[in-house]
């Protein structure tokens, strides 16, 4: 037997899988755990390789399909029609003939077999390929089995195979089909056992769906199924759904199978006894335990007992913070804090761990340790927030709070906290809230007391003394192991310098809910006191985007280039404009979007997504028309704090209102001040990093100075002193990084991995998406998706549909008539700068970018909450449906 082309089960190892594929590997891992596997072998990929290398027909073809944009499904559909003929046209190869005939002659000829293919990218952690080939069931001789193996070749170029591999970016040629011929099983029953939850993510409980007989008929949804959950750790059976199985597929004496159908008392009878669910449920345990991540078991019962037909990962679950249960935590997604949700590298992760101090000793804060309440998953950053909820005051503040953050974070969070298990974790001591009493101090002092005028000028000159000072630290000459471990000391410190900002934007906050609380009739009025706010330091930054783009305009030539997207460094006045942007990137050069991954370009890095905002404001803005439009908003917050004194009754009552409309007006533009600082502190070190990076590249270690973001920060000590070469690491956290930017974070998980799903209370109107009212006013208009600011132009007047937003996509805000956002709540980032801007805002809004296309016709309303699709010419609609279901978070 020529062992590179035949392998049995019992014989493969780990380092087999490019000869077995995903589904052979797993197979051979079943049989080593000595579970009851189907005794039988694979037809290995080498026999695939064999049997296609010299066929000239076929190397053409598969040239030609990988020629083929992802789009055109119509010729994928053909190449794929002719690849299958020309396969199933050849003959095999005698060498593979002779070598499966021969595996065969181990048992009877009357031996059933299961011929089932095995592709290279199968079964994968991050990629199932599930039912993407083909399987074929009781087939019985050599010459039958034979002709599957070729069969289940061919089946590598189905419609839904070579379909599945463009959307996975898979190139044809690199898989290859493995073919696995296993002793058929003729069972009572049969079906699939899930060992986490894969509707809620629980990892403590178990999903089993089972049928009648061959598992086919639930393969192809022809009936439905029982559903059994089941409580791991108890055995308790959590639910029980008797499905309507009206016929089941069974095999047939001689070969092939058939369906059956049931009369109506089977059809309604419960297919697996409590005994079975048992058995299922340990086996389930052992195979997780071995393989060390969730499993899709498919198994099925003979009379024999049960048997194990393969088990993959659970590829739709999203990871568990720190990689493990922990009963009682419930952890709240960083990333939808921060209205950012792609995923980042290990080291930006490691670095926000480094400097936000929860869970670490106040005391021991210059000693660089990552917080233990946070943990990453998936390249987002979650915070267990389950020992301050759990306390009864702390708990009701931060539910307040999370409600003005996120309306849909603040439903999964209700839903988490009524478990029965949510109970049992730890909380913060009553002493610990002791510490927030100089909190509560400050922005008293400030809401009452100190002059509101003063603390704005004071705090600037203060932060910009504390981000200089920091800034030094971090880029002073030294040693590289000197210099890092120098920084992360600065890095661990640098939010304690911070603290005092928060007090002072609470009492902004709070000057606005008094004030409606005094005028209740006057909401507009106060939530417009916002507009046109004086050193805010985010509104500055747009207004020196739009001097930038009147420096463009005063060089004709550049300009046309600009809007053009070509080159202008060579126009007529480019010198001129190429000062103006020289001076910007002095002062706003560390920012950018998705500012809060270290590992992302900055503007002086690259300003390519700044020059794109100053192209759509050049194609439809006036020369200072963003200082006109600035001084506008600013006449409508005076406006309405006129008004408001006005409508106060009584020389007390306008004192009061006076005073709460300085302190909000005032204070409230340092809301961006605390990120501002974090953010210029972080340029400096990735500044740092990027030299480290460069320096690890010389010495070898490193293949790009930009790989050091996929180390971890003590990973960058052993690298530097020689005791790490960290390459090999490196590629496959790349690797994992794009698979992790294609999974969509939860805003809330508990520690075993539950992800409640909930909704927006109450009904849209017409069919409409809702989300959260987050700034007051009724748009009309054309859409645009904006899903990279750096190359996505924003139309003076479109409505901007987005992702999230944060300081780096304000210059967008510019030409908006309105804002949809999927994340965020009334006090992050979009909404704040929509109520400044004066447009209408619907946040929290799921699947907005996906629900909506660029110039769709929709309507805004920021009073109601809703967004209205007024046309259904595009790939979003209907969306009706969609709008009522509940959404996973």
């Amino acid at each position: 037997m020529d062992a590179t082309l035949i392998l049995s089960l019992n014989d493969i190892q780990p380092l087999h899988a490019p000869l077995v594929g995903g589904k052979g590997a797993n197979l051979g891992v079943l049989t080593r755990l000595d579970l009851p596997v189907p005794g039988g072998f694979c037809v290995t990929t080498d026999a695939w390789r064999q049997w296609t290398q010299d066929d000239t027909l076929f190397a053409t073809l598969l040239k030609e399909l990988a020629a083929v944009e992802p789009g055109d499904l119509d010729q994928a559909r053909r190449l794929g029609a002719k690849l299958r003929e020309h396969l199933t046209g050849r003959a095999v190869a005698p060498t593979i003939d002779t070598a499966i005939r021969q595996a065969l002659s181990e048992a009877t000829p009357q031996q059933p077999w299961a011929v089932r293919s095995s592709a290279t990218a199968e079964d994968l952690p991050d990629a199932s390929f599930a039912g993407q080939q083909d399987t074929y069931l009781n087939i019985v001789g050599a010459d039958a089995v034979v002709d599957r193996v070729r069969a289940c070749w061919a089946s590598l170029f189905t419609d839904r195979a070579i379909l599945y591999r463009l959307q996975q970016d898979i190139p044809h040629a690199d898989v290859a089909v493995c073919v696995v011929v296993q002793r058929m099983v003729q069972p009572r029953a049969s079906g699939i056992l899930f060992t986490a939850d894969p509707i809620t993510g629980h990892r403590g409980v178990m999903a089993i769906d089972a049928g009648f007989g061959l598992g086919e008929a639930l393969v192809s949804g022809t009936v439905s199924a029982d559903l059994y959950r089941i409580d791991r750790e108890t055995g308790t059976l959590l639910e029980v759904r008797v499905g309507d199985k009206r016929h089941a597929v069974r095999s047939i004496d001689g070969g092939g199978t058939e369906e059956q159908t049931l009369n109506a008392e089977q059809a309604a009878a419960r297919v697996l006894r409590d005994s079975d669910l048992t058995e299922l449920r340990v086996v389930g345990d052992r195979i997780e335990s071995a393989q060390g991540t969730p499993q899709d078991i498919e198994w099925c019962f003979d009379d024999n007992g049960l048997k194990i037909v393969q088990a993959r990962p659970i590829t739709s679950l999203y990871p568990l913070p720190g990689g493990k249960r922990s009963a009682g935590r419930l952890w709240f997604c960083f990333n939808h804090f921060q209205v950012m949700t792609d995923a980042m590298p290990p080291l930006v992760c490691d670095i926000w761990r480094l400097l936000l101090p929860f869970g670490r000793d106040p005391k021991r804060l210059d000693e660089p340790m990552l917080s233990p309440w946070m943990a990453p998953a998936a390249g987002r950053l979650f915070i267990d927030m389950g020992p301050a909820v759990r306390h009864p005051m702390l708990g009701r503040v931060l539910r307040k709070g999370l409600g003005g953050i996120d309306e849909l974070a603040l439903g999964a969070l209700e839903a988490l906290v009524a478990r029965p298990e949510f109970a049992k974790g730890s909380r913060v001591r009553s002493t610990s809230m002791l510490r927030f009493a100089p909190v509560v101090a400050s922005m008293q002092r400030h809401l009452w007391i100190r002059p509101p005028e003063e603390v704005l000028a004071e705090r600037n000159r203060w932060m910009a003394e504390m981000v200089e000072r920091r800034c030094a630290e971090i880029l002073a000459p030294g040693q590289p192991e000197e210099r890092l471990a120098r920084a992360w000391r600065t890095i661990g410190t640098a939010f304690t310098d911070l603290i005092e900002l928060p007090p002072i934007v609470l009492a902004g906050v709070a000057a606005a809910i008094l004030l409606k609380r005094q005028l209740p009739e006057h909401q507009r009025d106060v939530d417009a006191l916002g507009r046109g706010l004086t050193g805010n330091v985010t509104v500055e930054m747009d207004l020196a985007v739009g001097d930038l783009a009147d420096a463009a305009r005063a060089a004709p030539d550049v300009a046309t280039a600009l809007v053009a997207r070509e080159p202008w460094q060579d126009a007529e006045g480019a010198a001129g404009f190429s000062a103006a942007l020289d001076t910007f990137l002095d002062d706003w050069g560390f920012r950018a979007p998705s500012e809060i991954d270290w590992s992302r370009p900055r503007w002086r890095d690259d300003p390519s997504s700044l020059l794109t905002v100053i192209a759509g404001n050049l194609a439809h803005s006036d020369p200072g028309s963003h200082r006109e439009k600035h001084a506008q908003f600013e006449a409508e917050g005076e406006a309405a704090a006129a008004r408001l004194i006005d409508a106060a009754s009584g020389p007390i009552q306008r004192r009061i209102v006076k005073r709460l409309i300085r302190v909000h007006r005032n204070l409230m533009p340092m809301r961006e001040h605390p990120k501002l600082a974090i953010v210029k502190i972080g340029y400096a070190l990735r500044q740092l990093l990027l030299e480290t990076g460069a320096t690890l590249t010389n010495d070898g270690k490193l293949s790009d100075a930009q790989d050091v973001w996929f180390l971890e920060w003590r990973e960058i000590e052993a690298a530097l002193a020689g005791n790490l070469d960290p390459r090999a690491m490196v590629e496959e956290r790349r690797a994992a990084h794009a698979r992790y930017q294609t999974l969509s974070p939860p805003r809330l998980m508990s520690g075993d991995g539950e992800i409640p799903r909930v909704s927006h209370t109450g009904d849209a109107p017409g069919g409409a998406i809702a989300g959260t009212a987050a700034s007051s006013g009724v748009v009309e208009g054309i859409a645009r998706v904006v899903r990279d600011p750096t190359r996505d132009v924003l139309h003076k007047g479109e409505i901007l549909v987005a992702p999230f937003t944060d300081p780096g996509w304000t210059p967008l805000f510019i030409n908006a008539s309105a804002l949809v956002m999927e994340v965020g709540g009334l006090m992050t980032h979009g909404s704040v700068v929509a109520r400044e801007y004066g447009i209408p805002a619907v946040v929290c809004v799921p699947d907005a970018t996906t629900r909506i296309a660029t110039g769709q016709r929709i309507r805004v309303d920021g009073d109601g909450g809703w967004v209205e699709l007024l046309d259904d010419d595009t790939d979003s609609a209907p969306v009706a449906a969609a709008a009522a279901a509940t959404e996973p978070l």
